[in-house]
């Protein structure tokens, strides 16, 4: 694999932000009852430098093979519009899972070579919609799982060569099966994908949890203040040997002192390795996200929540 440009922002040698969900919770498609459309202003006004975008790819495209759903697409370009206005770059997050819904299932793209062929349809779809948007980055899947790496990157590579003959330029970010695990790439374990990029202008996007099973639930306690450090330091090894870099698509903690100290950790090594990371999100913002939340970003009535203090205190620095 050869290594990647991934092109960033003017203003940080990492693109530190949120992933802001809205436009991928729920099942149905009626604005503000099954779902709510993201505002980003407080994490904008806050001088993050990434909003990443979940979203339900069903919404964006009713239909198969179908023009992209006019309305819905309007509510991402006035994200990425006041992205842009706040210096942010916009990561597009199609929420699947590995999995495009057919008729109201969910069809495995590794399985259904349909479903395969209406993904990348609807990638290329994205890409000329957004292929003039400098500060856009898209994402090709959010935590596949059903598969191995150099299995999904044949479908990789035929979204990204969809991609780049649509016109888009930009920053293409590539998952990494299991879930996106972070702990599972080494320099002796390393990621297995073969991705074709004419413009050598990928990313691994990585995720990364502290909780013992790794699933971000926080229904046990973390182990340890180290934990996170510790998951992550064979990828920053991997990064360095192969000059290829990561995005930390989402990664977050509880808001007790235990959960902080972990954070800070991985908030520290990222920060000390721009030559690895490419950018950071945190989960989770978004207004429908309970104050009960282990890991709500939005304030809690006028109180900033301590996840985000501490990845605002680490870019401030």
């Amino acid at each position: 694999m050869k290594p990647v440009q991934a092109q960033g922002s003017a203003h940080s040698a990492v693109l530190w932000g949120v992933a802001e969900s809205g436009l991928e919770l729920g099942h149905g498609d009626k604005v503000g009852t099954d779902y709510p459309v993201p505002d980003p202003r407080y994490y904008l006004a806050h001088h993050v430098t990434l909003i990443r975008l979940p979203f339900r790819m069903t919404r964006l495209q009713l239909q198969p093979g179908q023009a992209l759903d006019p309305a819905f697409l309007q509510r991402m370009k006035a994200i990425v519009h006041e992205d842009r206005r706040a210096g942010a770059i916009t990561v597009l997050d199609p929420h699947g899972y590995g999995f495009l819904d057919i008729d109201g299932k969910p069809a495995d793209l590794l399985q259904d070579t349909k479903a395969a062929a209406d993904y990348v349809d609807l990638m290329r779809r994205l890409a000329l919609a957004f292929a003039k948007d400098e500060n856009v980055a898209i994402g090709l899947m959010n935590e596949p799982h059903t598969g191995s790496d150099a299995a999904y990157a044949q479908l990789w590579n035929r979204a990204i060569a969809a991609i780049r003959q649509a016109g888009f330029k930009g920053v293409i970010l590539v998952p990494h099966a299991h879930w996106g695990n972070a702990k599972d790439i080494s320099p002796g374990r390393p990621y297995e994908g073969h991705i074709e990029d004419p413009l050598h202008n990928w990313v691994l996007e990585l995720h990364l949890y502290y909780d013992p099973d790794g699933t971000g639930l926080y229904r046990q306690p973390i182990a340890n203040s180290q934990v996170g450090r510790q998951r992550l330091a064979g990828a920053i090894a991997w990064s360095k040997k192969t000059g290829i870099k990561i995005f930390l698509g989402e990664t977050g903690s509880p808001p007790g002192a235990s959960g902080i100290a972990a954070l800070q950790g991985v908030l520290d090594d990222v920060a000390g390795n721009p030559d690895v990371f490419w950018g950071i999100s945190l989960w989770g913002a978004g207004k429908w996200w309970k104050p009960n939340y282990p890991m709500r970003l939005d304030p809690v009535g006028s109180t900033d929540q301590p996840q985000f203090l501490a990845l605002e205190h680490t870019f401030g620095r």
